[in-house]
């Protein structure tokens, strides 16, 4: 294209200044956004110059004009914004998780075209701790990995409105934050097929008709086990949110703070570098920037394969949290 990449965003909720000082810092253009609450609208469009503002994605797809569309509007909204875009011929940048269920991630995958694609918004992918610590796995500094642990916990708090409406958000603090824990921990682990998973969910630290507690065991086809952890409002966090630590025969490594621990040395080595707000604005920048790769025709990564594998970990375990048993996953899983 022979102008800076126009994008536009549906959604103006929190996560939207997030991905309109991204797409600044990667040189695109953010020409547009939409919302059916005008006064939300109005705020971000002046806080960042948008001069195109839509009640509605349709008017917004029938004006044209954009190359890329952001969609961070709550999930019950992602499967049919997203489409309607993948059908005029925008790609997507979609937030997580990637829908409601594991059907509308598959009808999303179905209206991609070599044209318009689907990139997900796991931006912790994108992080440089967590980038580190899959080097350190695939380089074989820790030797084979055995099992990791990864947590997505707010201590003393938690989202309000379409966050906790299981008809908008499907869910609780799993759909809310185990998706970045599960996400990551594929990612750091070269993104293996689940087999089994195991969970218990529950809502125990506000009257809430959504879980605020999940406690979920996953095996990987390559027989790693991992635990995920995600809640909202409990009394202490572990970690920041996708914190992932990886046990493996040769060393221990970890995420936040970025920690390695050889096997048979007593002291450390460790990252550099701290988990701060400019180094969650990175996340966020280089996560644009390999969205704007994808406009121009790179493969998404991760793609909408991976946000399809994440919604089938999210869905067994809300089975297996209702049935009492592990819920094993077949091979197309």
């Amino acid at each position: 294209m022979n102008h800076p990449p126009r994008l536009a965003i549906a959604g103006t909720g929190y996560i939207a200044d997030y991905h309109a000082r991204a797409a600044a810092s990667a040189g695109a253009a953010l020409v547009a956004a939409v919302n059916h609450r005008r006064e939300s609208l109005d705020a971000l469009s002046q806080r960042y110059g948008i001069a195109r503002r839509y009640l509605d994605l349709d008017r917004l797809l029938t004006d044209g004009d954009v190359d890329g569309l952001i969609v961070a509007t709550p999930n019950s909204l992602h499967v049919e914004q997203t489409v309607k875009a993948l059908r005029a011929g925008v790609s997507v940048l979609l937030e997580k998780p990637m829908a409601l269920s594991v059907a509308e991630s598959l009808a999303i995958t179905a209206a991609e075209s070599p044209r318009a694609r689907v990139m997900l918004a796991h931006c912790l992918r994108f992080d440089e701790q967590v980038g580190w610590l899959r080097d350190l796995v695939h380089d074989g500094t820790l030797g084979r990995p055995v099992h990791t642990t990864a947590y997505a916990v707010h201590a003393g708090f938690g989202p309000e409105g379409w966050f906790t409406d299981p008809a908008l958000a499907g869910g609780g603090a799993l759909m809310d934050l185990g998706v970045h824990a599960i996400d990551v921990t594929r990612h750091v682990l070269g993104d293996p097929r689940p087999v089994s998973v195991s969970a218990h969910c529950g809502t125990h630290y506000r009257d809430l008709p959504v879980d605020d507690t999940a406690i979920l065991t996953i095996v990987w086809e390559n027989g790693v086990t991992s635990g995920v952890e995600a809640g909202w409002w409990h009394p202490h966090a572990p970690g920041p949110t996708g914190s992932v630590r990886v046990s493996g025969t040769e060393a221990y490594a970890q995420t936040f703070p970025g920690t390695l621990v050889r096997a048979g040395q007593r002291s450390a080595e460790t990252f550099p570098g701290e988990l701060t707000e400019a180094a969650l604005q990175r996340r966020y920048d280089t996560q644009m920037r390999a969205f704007l790769d994808t406009l121009a025709g790179a493969d998404p990564s991760p793609g909408a394969a991976h946000g399809v594998t994440s919604m089938r970990i999210i869905e067994a375990a809300y089975q297996s949290a209702a049935r009492g048993q592990v819920v094993h996953l077949g091979r197309d899983r």
